[in-house]
C-alpha cells in the first residue's frame, strides 16, 4: 500500500485543494487495472496527521492490518475546504433557505456550488487519475462517497453522473434537511445504472443543523426512496448502529464494511 499527496487547483473556486492516492498492494509489481472510489473529507481516510482534527478514520493502519479481507481498489481522497461554511456550500448542490434554531451555528441561507465542484471533478480531475494511474475507468469500476454533508454532493453526482459513477458509499447523511432538493433530483432521474448502495447512520449523531432524531429519519427518508425506485438488500446495504457519534472515531469502524459492500462484486 502506498499513499501519494498531491495539490492541484480547483478552478471553479481558483483555488488549492490537497488531494491523497492510495494505491493498494501489488499495484507497481504489474499492469493489473483498478476499480476508484472517490471519497470527500479526503483528510480523513488515512492518518491521524493529515486529518484538521487530528482524528481519522485510519484506513492506512486497517488495510495494512486486514487487506486481505478488502477489496482491491485505489481510493482518491480529496480534501474538503478548511471551515464548516465553506464545506457545507461546496458539499452542496442546491440552494436553500433555512430557519436556524438557536443551538445551531448553521448558515440561514446556502447557496451550493456542488454542481461546480462535481463538474470539475468528473471533467478535470478523474481524467488526470485516469491518465496518471492505472485505472479501470468506467463508471461501472467507480465509486463516489462522503460523510455527513459530504453524502449530498455524492448522492446528487451518482444520480447524475451515470457516464461516471455507478457505486454509492453514505456514511452519516445530512439527508434530513435536503430532501425536498433531493426528492426533485430523483424525479428527473433514472437510476439503472447504479450498481451499489451504502447507507448508513448511528443513534447519537449530531450535526451543526440536524439533530439525532433527525439523522435517523433522513437516513430512513434517503434508504425508502431508493427502495421505490426499485433497489433490493441485492444492490442497498443500510444499516442503523447504536450509540456511535458524528465523528471520525465513529466512522471509523463503518468504513471499511461499506467500501466490502460498495465494491462487493470484485
Amino acid at each position: 500500500m502506498k499513499i501519494e499527496v498531491f495539490q492541484t487547483k480547483l478552478t471553479p473556486f481558483d483555488r488549492d485543494v490537497t488531494f491523497r492516492v492510495m494505491t493498494p498492494d501489488g499495484y507497481e509489481e504489474g499492469d493489473r487495472l483498478y476499480p476508484v472510489l472517490y471519497m470527500n473529507d479526503g483528510q480523513d481516510i488515512f492518518r491521524d496527521e493529515d486529518s484538521f482534527s487530528g482524528h481519522s478514520i485510519r484506513y492506512a493502519d486497517y488495510y495494512n492490518d486486514y487487506s486481505r479481507f478488502l477489496p482491491q481498489v485505489i481510493i482518491v481522497g480529496i480534501d474538503c475546504p478548511a471551515t464548516n461554511r465553506e464545506r457545507s456550500i461546496q458539499y452542496t448542490p442546491y440552494t436553500k433557505h433555512f430557519t436556524v434554531p438557536e443551538w445551531s451555528s448553521y448558515e440561514s441561507d446556502v447557496a451550493g456550488t456542488g454542481k461546480l465542484y462535481l463538474e470539475w471533478l468528473v471533467r478535470e480531475f478523474k481524467p488526470w487519475i485516469d491518465a496518471n494511474y492505472h485505472t479501470r475507468k468506467q463508471a461501472a469500476y467507480t465509486g463516489l462517497g462522503g460523510f455527513s454533508s459530504g453524502t449530498i454532493v455524492s448522492t446528487y453526482g451518482v444520480i447524475m453522473y451515470p457516464e461516471t459513477f455507478s457505486r454509492l458509499l453514505c456514511i452519516s447523511g445530512s439527508f434530513y434537511n435536503w430532501m425536498d432538493c433531493l426528492d426533485a433530483t430523483l424525479e428527473q432521474a433514472n437510476l439503472d445504472h447504479i450498481k451499489y448502495i451504502y447507507l448508513d447512520v448511528s443513534t447519537n449523531e449530531q450535526g451543526r443543523l440536524t439533530t439525532s432524531e433527525q439523522f435517523l429519519e433522513g437516513t430512513q427518508m434517503m434508504y425508502q426512496r431508493f427502495i421505490n425506485c426499485g433497489f433490493d438488500e441485492t444492490q442497498l446495504k443500510y444499516r442503523v448502529l447504536k450509540g456511535l457519534t458524528h465523528t471520525q472515531g465513529g466512522w471509523r469502524l463503518r468504513f471499511p464494511d461499506a467500501v466490502r459492500w460498495i465494491f462487493r462484486d470484485l
